[in-house]
This record gives C-alpha cells, sequence and structure tokens, in this order.
C-alpha cells in the first residue's frame, strides 16, 4: 500500500488563483492536511482564456461551454505521472450551472483517477448532489460522496473537516 499523499486540485478563473472561493477552500484544505502531517500537493485548474468581467456576458460564455461541453485549455499541467503517487483528491469546484466549470471537465480527462480516492468539494448556494454525482459518473471510480459548501463561507470549517473524514476513510460509500 503507497504512502498517503494527497491532490487538492481546484478550480479559479485566470487572474483569481489566490482569492477565488474555491482558493480559499483549497487554502483551508492545505491547513488541515499540515495539521494531520499529511503531504500534498495543490494545483490550481485554471483555463487560459479569461472570462468576461461583465456579469450577462459571463453567464452567456459559461452556459454556453457547458451546453457545447466545451473543454477550455488549462494553464500548466499537473505533473506528469504524479497522479500515481496520490492515494486521494480533493476536488473543489463551483456550481456552475447544475454543473461544473468546463475545465474541470478538461482536468479530469487528462489525468488518470484509478485507485485514487476523490472527495468533491463544490462551492454553491444551493444543494449540489447532482454536481457531485456528475463528478462520480464522470470518473466511473472510486469517487466518495463530497461535500457543498456555502458560497458565503458560513460552513466552511464544518465541511472541509467532513470532506477530510471521507478522504481518510478506507471504505467506498454507498450513494
Amino acid at each position: 500500500m503507497k504512502a498517503e499523499k494527497i491532490l487538492i486540485a481546484y478550480f479559479s478563473q485566470k487572474g483569481k488563483e489566490e482569492t477565488s472561493n474555491c482558493a480559499k477552500l483549497a487554502k483551508k484544505a492545505e491547513e488541515l492536511l499540515k495539521a494531520k502531517n499529511v503531504p500534498f500537493e495543490t494545483f490550481a485548474v485554471v483555463p487560459v482564456e479569461t472570462y468576461p468581467a461583465d456579469q450577462a456576458e459571463f453567464e452567456t460564455v459559461t452556459k454556453l461551454e457547458k451546453e457545447r461541453r466545451v473543454r477550455p485549455e488549462i494553464v500548466g499541467k499537473f505533473s506528469e505521472g504524479a497522479m500515481k503517487e496520490m492515494t486521494g483528491v480533493l476536488m473543489i469546484a463551483p456550481n456552475w450551472w447544475d454543473s461544473l466549470p468546463q475545465a474541470m471537465f478538461t482536468f479530469m480527462d487528462k489525468e488518470d483517477f484509478s485507485d485514487t480516492r476523490v472527495v468533491p468539494v463544490i462551492s454553491t448556494r444551493e444543494d449540489a448532489k447532482h454536481v457531485r454525482m456528475e463528478v462520480r459518473d464522470f470518473l466511473k471510480n472510486w469517487v466518495l460522496p463530497g461535500v457543498d459548501v456555502k458560497e458565503d463561507g458560513s460552513d466552511t470549517d464544518e465541511k472541509m473537516q467532513e470532506a477530510m473524514t471521507q478522504l481518510f476513510e478506507q471504505e467506498k460509500h454507498n450513494w
């Protein structure tokens, strides 16, 4: 059995890698893993293209990406072969139009998640179980139920602790 090593993969729009809600959740995950002395790596899934600043344009672009199942190019690549070292992945993303941002699918397409526990952490205003199930259905491997974290951050500590508990459990969950 390989030693625990966790990947924190989080979505961020270009230019917001340190300030987005998902970036804040990734920082919280880092703190919790450091406290447990668990080795980890962090990877920001950032689309090459910048999304429009205007809200109406942003909504139009992101809805079209979802409808057309666009796979936007992402900045950088997670270390070649490093996924094989990972025992778990915290996949942190916002709920966009009852789905993940399409760049997260680009990331999932490019990596081998076999034999790796995946815990979806969805930043959302509402219940996003269907988004977490979408991750499970897309990856078709050991995806745990995950958690929804309120966008306002009011339940971040509690939900990130719950995500950590799932990550370190050694059994598969039934949905």
